[in-house]
């Protein structure tokens, strides 16, 4: 036996180095799971900033939703070149790809049946929720009116894979809305969405100052 051993010894020392490695996780897995919790936990308080910063956008100082941590340029005011900074200062979600941007009413808030022809969409409802995709981590800017640049309206950010919904509140039968949405690397893309209200002369003749 004793010399069976002598004889394969290299052998038996590449069986013994086998089973100590097999009992070690290796290196690359252990580090190929580490950065990915990381960039989860990095993912999501981006994520978090961008929704506190939305709830804050647009404000001026003195006013309910005004907070002085989002008015990065310290004018009195939380804008869109704030937003822009701010995006710019946090962790990217993903690499830099051209920038796209969809949009459609939420399924529960479309004109069921023979509707008008809209190119964006018809709702019986007066705050239909509109959905998208964009770029993950991408503020998305609105307003209303003839292409409104300003675009003074309620923000929203895009989610880890893209996805967003924004419920916004008609005042016409055709609103205007219009999109844009900025991403960390300075992209934009913009797209005008009309909505066609369909209860908007029912809702005028019932409250005629109220619009």
């Amino acid at each position: 036996m004793r010399r069976f051993i002598r004889r394969h010894r290299p052998l038996f020392e590449l069986l013994e180095c086998k089973l100590a490695l097999s009992n070690v996780t290796p290196l690359a897995d252990s580090m190929s799971r580490e950065p990915a919790q990381a960039v989860a936990t990095r993912n999501q308080n981006t994520l978090q900033t961008l929704q506190a910063f939305t709830l804050s956008y647009p404000s001026t100082f003195g006013g309910p939703r005004y907070d002085p941590a989002f008015d990065l340029n310290q004018n009195g005011r939380v804008g869109q070149d704030d937003g822009r900074q701010l995006l710019r200062s946090l962790p990217a979600l993903g690499r830099k790809r051209p920038i796209t941007l969809t949009l459609s009413l939420a399924p529960r808030d479309r004109a069921r049946g023979t509707v008008p022809n809209n190119s964006g969409g018809v709702t019986h409802s007066m705050e239909p929720t509109v959905i998208g995709h964009t770029s993950p981590g991408a503020l998305i800017f609105t307003g209303s009116g003839t292409v409104d640049f300003k675009l003074k309206g309620p923000a929203a950010v895009a989610d880890q894979n893209g996805n967003f919904s924004i419920k916004l509140k008609m005042t016409a039968g055709i609103n205007q809305e219009d999109f844009q949405a900025v991403d960390r690397y300075g992209q934009q893309k913009s797209h005008a969405f009309p909505i066609y209200w369909l209860g908007f002369r029912a809702h005028e003749n019932r409250h005629p100052q109220n619009l």
